[in-house]
């Protein structure tokens, strides 16, 4: 997966940003996009220095320019945004836009230089102070290039070419043709003037030098440009570019610290004499005739466009999608600083060139920035319109023309149709970072958008990166945010303790946890949930303690784990327990409702609810005065005492049927041929039968004192009222009177053959199993009437298999007195009745 590259870098500059007061005043913290451009390059180098070779080194090649350019849009995004972000400031503050600059007077007559005048542009013209840090940017994040080298002599060959000329011309040698076509004289404008060549080695020289000082201006080092002029003797040519600096004059600039040139980017400290060009209107008219002129040289004529912001020459020789963009916004700043100084009140007012009229650009005004990337997109060239359509690029014109808010919704929208995949996953990563950077800069942005990538973002996170996703989920709205942390805990796999850390990383990062908990549980269940159960036209079948469970039971069961994360969530989680364990057991599964119950914590029963249900059954039925005081008080504990039972008695079921495996583990080890005397008195015998008088006390315990003798589950157990006064649901109550009917006959069959089949090892069993007929006889619990009624299991209920079990103990009571008493007459005993079982 592409995020996981630096998925953990970028998350660590969000989260450590989450304090910091992004632009206040004071703040020396990194900007978060010049960190996230530092980590983009940084990923950029590591790729650029990975010794692969074959189809991966062209890979990694690949992605290394893919990360060397989202550092370079990281960097964009900081210079324009922290740009508006002080222009708004300063309109908050101002009330409206005002010039920012220490140099503009007070008086309209006041006089002053073109250098000043520009500063005070920048700081009252956004859009110029923008296409400023535009070009800035594309000049700084411009490809290396490989410069000419220096050479001293100027036109060496060609000087020499003219001597030899003169030397054969007075031996009456007419010279070469190639001579012939070589210029005579060597001037700046001797070619053109001419219309011949200079010497072979000189003009491919020439050649060279002139797109070295293209490709320096290309990249805004005038200086170096200069300096090589000077250095390969042609100072003629770096006055001819120096000619574009601003004039300046000590004596109209009196303050000792200048600012930075926003234009130039030259140290702008006060000069001690005046400086620049006085008539730049006229050198900007001379470096188009030059540029227009087609008997220079292509890179010479581009070199004096770029420096007049003329965009025919430059155009042609523009390779990327960069290189146009600093074309037309090159030209675009020279256009506005034109206007710009025509209305100012300057010292100087050139007169009209006219002279110059037929130089005209054949390339319409470009007024607005977004035209410039409509041009580029519909160009000829259709290697061109494909970088034009790129994502990066379109992202990059979103911000170089303000309109990311539209691009965000737009991208949002997309999430849908087109899905992430690929190289969208890493745009993905770029606009939800940018987004929260504009977000806590103050610009407005779509919500739906923000949360929507967000939200994208987190899912893919969720994948590799757990972790993290709390940092991007508490940049939601808090509405919004339990839900998508919710959605995102319950399809997590693992051991509890890596999800309930998980959820301790929503608790640090500022998230609700309780409402998340009850979500994710909500959608646990809600989603391993085929709808509501249909108990009445299912076949139930009851499951064997060591029977495993389903994989769907198995995620209802950790959902419950979400709500038993916290003490203080233990009430709630009651509730559900309560509700999932019924379902369970509704389907027979008493070992899911086993494992449910074993897995909620050690201290999940609170000592007050207990006393809760211990004080409603002290007043419940009594008709006293204390009672009626207390029954206003206690109302509002009705409801959890009677999930607290409920809670009680189904675990005291799961616990019973659970241990009713251990006894019959116990009554199978039974030693054999135990029929003998003689055996039974053996150490064996005696080691089983005690054991088998634990298990079975034990199980009576569970069966009778703790399901049969507690009404269990019954309305009047469970403090739940016939006037329905708590919070119980038709459907709860239907489901209580189902459990009755399928497990109180269940516990009556099961603690009947506990005690039967012990008789030989505790002969007074066989009177106890008899004596059932009497608690099941017992009115006010009513034990009968479940027997009697008719399941879906049992049409005609269940009390006639239970009078076969009478029967069968009554028999066996009889054979067994006749076997101590043989002088009486024999029994009559039905044999089949006495061997068979339950039917």
């Amino acid at each position: 997966m592409a995020l996981t590259e630096i998925a953990s870098d970028f998350a660590s500059v969000v989260e450590a940003q989450a304090q910091v007061n992004l632009g206040a005043e004071g703040d020396k913290s990194v900007s978060p996009a010049l960190a996230y451009s530092q980590l983009a390059k940084q990923r950029c180098d590591e790729l650029a220095a990975s010794d692969a070779f074959g189809t991966e080194a062209e890979r990694q090649r690949n992605k290394a320019q893919y990360w060397k350019s989202v550092s370079d849009t990281w960097n964009l995004l900081e210079r324009l945004y922290m740009l508006r972000h002080q222009a708004q400031s300063d309109t908050a503050q101002n009330g409206a836009s005002t010039p920012n600059s220490m140099f503009e007077t007070d008086s309209p007559s006041a006089l002053t230089t073109d250098f000043i005048s520009v500063q005070n542009m920048m700081g009252t013209d956004a859009l110029l102070a923008e296409y400023v840090e535009v070009r800035r940017w594309l000049e700084d994040t411009a490809p290396e290039f490989q410069p000419v080298e220096t050479r001293k002599g100027y036109l060496f060959y060609t000087r020499r070419s003219i001597r030899d000329r003169k030397l054969f011309a007075k031996e009456g040698d007419s010279g070469s043709a190639d001579t012939s076509r070589t210029v005579t004289e060597i001037d700046p404008d001797a070619t053109s003037r001419q219309k011949k060549k200079l010497a072979f080695e000189d003009a491919e020289y020439n050649t060279g030098l002139l797109r070295t000082l293209y490709e320096y201006v290309r990249r805004g080092r005038v200086d170096n440009a200069m300096d090589l002029c000077v250095e390969s003797d042609e100072p003629w040519r770096a006055a001819s570019i120096k000619g574009g600096l601003f004039w300046r004059d000590p004596k109209l600039e009196t303050d000792d610290n200048m600012p930075v040139d926003g234009v130039d980017g030259k140290d702008a400290l006060a000069p001690s004499h005046p400086a620049g060009n006085i008539n730049r209107v006229l050198w900007k008219h001379a470096c188009a005739a030059l540029a227009h002129d087609e008997n220079n040289e292509l890179f010479e004529r581009a070199l004096y466009a770029a420096l007049s912001g003329r965009l025919d020459e430059v155009l042609m020789v523009c390779e990327s999608w960069e290189d146009f963009v600093w074309a037309y916004v090159n030209s675009m700043i020279e256009t506005r600083i034109e206007r710009g100084l025509k209305d100012t009140n300057q010292l100087y007012i050139p007169e009209q060139a006219t002279s110059f009229d037929h130089i005209q650009s054949k390339y319409p005004q470009v007024v607005d920035i977004g035209q410039v990337f409509d041009i580029i997109a519909t160009h000829d060239s259709e290697a061109l319109q494909n970088e034009a359509n790129s994502p990066l690029r379109k992202l990059q014109a979103a911000l170089i023309t303000n309109r990311f808010a539209k691009y965000l919704q737009e991208f949002a929208d997309s999430l849908d149709a087109e899905g992430i995949t690929g190289d969208r996953e890493e745009l993905l990563q770029f606009v939800v970072h940018a987004a929260l950077y504009m977000r806590r800069l103050g610009f407005e942005l779509p919500g739906d958008a923000v949360d929507k990538v967000l939200n994208t973002y987190s899912s893919l996170l969720a994948q590799d990166h757990r972790e993290l996703v709390s940092i991007y989920v508490s940049h939601m709205p808090v509405d919004k945010q339990t839900e998508a942390y919710a959605q995102f805990l319950y399809k997590l796999d693992g051991s509890r303790a890596v999800r309930m850390q998980l959820l301790d990383q929503a608790k640090r990062h500022g998230l609700d946890t309780a409402a998340i908990s009850k979500r994710a549980t909500e959608l646990g269940l809600a989603t391993s949930a085929d709808g509501e159960m249909d108990t009445d036209n299912e076949q139930f079948i009851l499951a064997e303690p060591a029977e495993p469970i389903a994989e769907s039971e198995l995620d209802k069961i950790r959902a419950i784990e979400w709500v038993t994360s916290s003490p203080q969530l233990y009430e709630y989680a009651l509730v559900e327990i309560c509700k999932l364990a019924r379902q369970f057991l509704l389907h027979g599964r008493t070992n899911a409702a086993t494992q449910l119950f074993n897995s909620l914590p050690s201290d999940f029963v609170q000592q007050e609810w207990i006393s809760k249900a211990q004080g409603i059954a002290n007043y419940g039925g009594a008709n006293t005065e204390a009672s009626r005081r207390s029954a206003g008080s206690m109302q509002a504990d009705k409801t959890q005492a009677t999930y607290f039972q409920e809670y009680i008695h189904m675990l005291s079921l799961c616990d019973a049927f659970a241990y009713y495996a251990t006894w019959a583990e116990t009554l199978c080890k039974r030693p054999a041929n135990t029929q003998n005397q003689r055996t039974r008195l053996q150490m064996q015998w005696l080691e089983w039968k005690e054991a088998m008088t634990q298990a079975t006390d034990h199980a009576v315990k569970m069966f009778q004192d703790r399901l049969l003798d507690i009404d269990w589950l019954s309305m009047q157990s469970l403090f739940i009222a016939p006037d329905g006064d708590q919070d119980s649901s038709d459907q709860r109550l239907t489901e209580l009177e189902r459990l009755r009917d399928l497990y109180i006959p269940e516990a009556v069959f099961r603690l009947h053959s506990i005690l039967f089949d012990t008789r030989d090892a505790l002969p007074k069993n066989l009177k106890r199993s008899l004596d059932l007929a009497q608690l099941v006889a017992n009115d006010s619990l009513g034990i009968y009437r479940q027997l009697a009624r008719a399941t879906p299991e049992h049409p005609n209920g269940r009390l006639t298999a239970f009078m076969r079990l009478m029967r069968r103990s009554a028999y066996e009571i009889l054979r067994v007195q006749q076997e101590s008493q043989p002088d009486k007459p024999p029994v009559l005993a039905d044999a089949v009745t006495v061997t068979s079982g339950i039917a």
